[in-house]
């Protein structure tokens, strides 16, 4: 909802909205269009669908469609996004809150971004900074020139090789801007198969989908330098320095927690004490690993927002805190585990994820350095 300026409501910023897709899929992407509930939606389709698989010949025309249209903003989404109900007012309150910010609606589960967006949920703040060496992109709405300008910069990239969302990032950080993600995301990503050979990255959902309309926030989470991330294409937990994120600076997570006082011995006595079964579900060495990182987590949390995790317990009835306790494991390890098995112990995955978390704040002491 627009809000009030001595006592005259602004206006609602205005989208104008495209689909990109392949010619194959482009009746599924004109529902997904109809469904945003926007006056300005429509579908762009791959200039050249015979030609090598790459999402930047779509995308630059998507991006470059906002010139067509007199608004304020434009949105892209990719043909497997699925959009919440009463997605036109969820996307107004969001550019209302960030009216001068890239903001990606969706960031799966497993990312980087994904660690911060459950932090937003548990701390009750509406957008986080992207952290992923990438854009996400599977629904991503810019000021109207800057799309404009995406699209003129994505025509130069394409013949140089880069992937787009790595493009995309370097696009809008180099223009001095911080990309956002909304918190919770109103997209999730189906599961269609990849047309630029992306399957093998397992399940790419969100980190925390609201199907439906949420209060939305205000403010972006301030994140820490240390980061706990579970490299989900190697199964290794690390601690990621954000003020120096090359991979030669990430550090062991099971060393990490030894200096923030638990020993790897203390840890295997509290997850055999909190695993609750799941150790038949999730095999060695991934239950240990998304246990560490889980316990960093809480760690971090009650050093940089003291309280948040007490109160989780309490909160369990809330879906969005259930949903983002409940995609860690699942994203971190969705190479490794059977997703859909892990599914039918969806209560076991959170009541272990809380269980970590408690520990890691009840027993953990975060240097200041790491904040």
């Amino acid at each position: 909802m627009a809000s009030p300026r001595n006592g005259v409501s602004a206006p609602p910023p205005s989208v104008s909205t495209v689909v990109m897709t392949h010619p194959d899929r482009a009746e599924q992407a004109a529902l997904i269009a109809e469904r945003t509930g926007l006056p300005r939606a429509g579908v762009v389709t791959d200039p050249d669908p015979g030609g090598p698989p790459t999402a930047l010949r779509a995308a630059r025309v998507a991006f470059g469609a906002a010139a067509l249209h007199h608004t304020d903003h434009h949105l892209v989404l990719q043909d497997d996004a699925r959009l919440a109900d009463g997605f036109a007012g969820i996307l107004e309150g969001i550019l209302a809150a960030h009216p001068g910010s890239p903001v990606s609606l969706f960031v799966e589960w497993g990312s980087r971004t994904a660690v911060l967006a459950r932090w937003a949920v548990f701390t009750g703040v509406g957008a986080v900074p992207v952290v992923n060496p990438y854009a996400p992109m599977v629904a991503l709405v810019l000021p109207r020139e800057l799309s404009v300008e995406l699209a003129r910069f994505l025509e130069d990239t394409e013949l140089a090789g880069v992937p787009g969302d790595r493009a995309v990032l370097r696009f809008i950080r180099e223009r001095g801007l911080t990309p956002l993600v909304a918190v919770p995301n109103p997209v999730e990503h189906e599961d269609h198969p990849s047309l630029v050979g992306n399957d093998g990255q397992g399940l790419r959902r969100s980190v925390c989908f609201a199907p439906g309309p949420v209060r939305h926030h205000d403010g972006v989470l301030e994140p820490p330098r240390a980061l706990p991330f579970l490299r989900w294409n190697l199964g290794t937990p690390v601690l990621v320095d954000l003020d120096h994120d090359v991979p030669e600076a990430h550090r062991p997570l099971a060393a990490v927690l030894t200096g923030w006082g638990v020993s790897e011995e203390d840890l295997a006595t509290a997850l055999k004490a909190h695993h609750g079964g799941l150790s038949g579900v999730v095999p060695e060495p991934y239950l240990t690993s998304v246990w560490h990182t889980a316990v960093a987590d809480g760690a971090i949390l009650e050093a940089r927002w003291p309280g948040t995790v007490a109160a989780l317990r309490t909160r369990l009835a809330d879906p969005l805190v259930e949903g983002a306790l409940a995609t860690l494991v699942p994203g971190a390890l969705r190479t490794f585990v059977d997703v859909d098995r892990l599914a039918e112990h969806r209560a076991r995955v959170v009541e272990m994820t809380l269980s970590a978390l408690e520990y890691g704040a009840g027993y953990c002491r975060v240097p200041g350095e790491e904040l």
